[in-house]
């Protein structure tokens, strides 16, 4: 899409209500090339409406008349730490999980790439509890969400090699709304079970994703980029 004389990049962008989404909404703003089309549960005017738990061929309708695009950013995620989700069974949270993080993600990708440009770029987000392992059952089942959607962006870039080039992002513990939420004393508690000692803002995730946008050979298809905050 040309706007103004010049090349505007295109981004869909899910989860743009949440903490992280927020926070690359706003670095946003300062590429006056970037359109940021934000996909929410529940949209505000310059929203589209996405929920995850959709089936494929809805959310591929629900998109398409979106147009063209050159990036895909999935932020969306299943909350099982707060609210009536962290009373829920474990077995029932892992299914949330499935729904909304790995299959949700898995239908978001499908529908879009008919309507990825050539050369495009797909990120999605991991967690380094995915292969540094985290104690507690909300650890055990995040580990299992986030191997699952970081092995299918590694096989993913493997798919689609000769159109797109697919990035995982792989944060800590993110302090988002839930986070600040907590005492000091028990984020401080919650931080020394992480690997790095400490959490990780939205701003430094949102940062590296706005940092694969702006540096594209930083980041080969494929890549794995843990967010430390080091």
């Amino acid at each position: 899409m040309i706007f103004l004389g010049v090349k505007r990049l295109r981004l869909i962008v899910s989860g743009t209500s949440g903490g992280i989404g927020q926070a690359f909404c706003q670095l946003a703003t300062a590429h006056a090339d970037w359109e940021v089309i934000g996909l929410v549960r529940r949209p505000a005017t310059s929203d589209q409406a996405f929920d995850a738990v959709w089936s494929e061929a809805s959310i591929h309708a629900a998109l398409e008349p979106i147009g063209r695009v050159d990036t895909l950013i999935a932020l969306h995620g299943a909350d099982i730490v707060s609210g009536p989700g962290r009373s829920q069974p474990y077995i029932d949270r892992l299914d949330w999980l499935y729904q909304v993080d790995i299959a949700g993600t898995i239908k978001l990708v499908r529908a879009t790439l008919p309507q990825l440009n050539p050369g495009g770029t797909i990120i999605l987000i991991g967690s380094d509890e995915a292969y540094q392992g985290s104690s507690g059952e909300s650890g055990e089942l995040y580990a299992v969400a986030k191997s699952a959607v970081m092995s299918y962006g590694r096989s993913l870039a493997l798919t689609v090699k000769d159109r797109a080039r697919v990035v995982i992002i792989a944060p800590g513990w993110v302090l988002t709304r839930w986070g600040q939420s907590l005492s000091a004393e028990r984020r401080q508690r919650l931080a020394q079970r992480t690997v790095r000692g400490r959490w990780q803002s939205p701003l430094e995730v949102a940062r590296a994703i706005e940092s694969v946008l702006v540096h594209p050979g930083s980041a080969p298809s494929g890549a794995v980029i843990a967010v430390t905050g080091e």
